[in-house]
């Protein structure tokens, strides 16, 4: 089984900054989930959410107040922001990370990096632009897509890639998918149902549910944090699991 880190080793580290993916690879994980953010000047970053606010801190680690949208500030501006000190002392002076750097890091130790689907809220010059970032990283890259046209309109770009859908899983829904994507290159991923995935909107995963996605995918059960949900998981026959750093390679 594969053990995927969501935003890095964010127990421990920083989320979605290089010292949660060292960390990643250092603690045996097999692939490593990120979120990407768009500065005004089209500078790619490890970021979840649109404003800085929860992560980022001020360099003195306090607060920031106003809301800050990472689309409202140049990278430059950006790096004026800490997204370590909120986690401890220890992370101080942590920057948000440009993409490209993480996709380099990624290439030298053969990790791959998937891609949440939030890319697809990008705009056209954004996704354009970020499509020819990834080409050179391709070996490492994946995307997660949330339907069908996305996975489409990242083929015309990724024939070869590997993919990662979170979309409706159905029958009708995995057989059109897997006609884009064979099965060798397809993981689809179904939510546990606990703390972490109250907020999901789609049927949890069950013994149903995994055994329609493994006739089409690899099966990948997000998110996990304790043992009892890992046996959950494994049950189901479970080929990756994702978690914040609480279960271990």
């Amino acid at each position: 089984m594969i053990y995927q880190a969501h935003k890095g080793v964010s127990t421990e580290y920083p989320e979605n900054t290089m010292p949660a993916v060292v960390a990643a690879v250092e603690q045996g994980y097999g692939i490593v989930e990120m979120d990407i953010g768009v500065t005004k000047d089209l500078k790619f970053v490890l970021l979840h959410d649109d404003f800085i606010n929860r992560t980022g801190r001020y360099p003195n680690g306090e607060e920031i107040e106003e809301k800050i949208a990472v689309g409202d500030l140049t990278y430059e501006e950006l790096q004026a922001y800490d997204f370590g000190v909120r986690n401890g002392e220890k992370f101080k002076g942590t920057k948000a990370p440009l993409f490209e750097d993480v996709l380099k890091y990624a290439q030298s130790v053969k990790i791959p990096i998937k891609i949440d689907n939030k890319y697809q809220k990008m705009n056209e010059m954004q996704k354009k632009a970020f499509f020819e970032l990834l080409t050179p990283y391709v070996d490492v890259a994946c995307l997660t897509c949330g339907d069908v046209d996305a996975i489409k309109e990242a083929l015309e770009f990724f024939p070869e890639m590997c993919f990662h859908y979170d979309g409706i899983v159905s029958e009708e829904h995995l057989a059109q998918v897997s006609e884009l994507v064979p099965k060798e290159r397809l993981t689809v991923w179904l939510a546990h149902k606990n703390e972490h995935t109250h907020w999901v909107k789609v049927p949890y995963a069950d013994e149903e549910l995994a055994k329609l996605v493994k006739k089409y995918a690899t099966l990948g059960v997000w998110i996990l944090s304790t043992e009892e949900q890992l046996m959950d998981a494994m049950a189901l026959g479970a080929e990756i699991i994702e978690t914040n750093g609480q279960l271990k390679p």
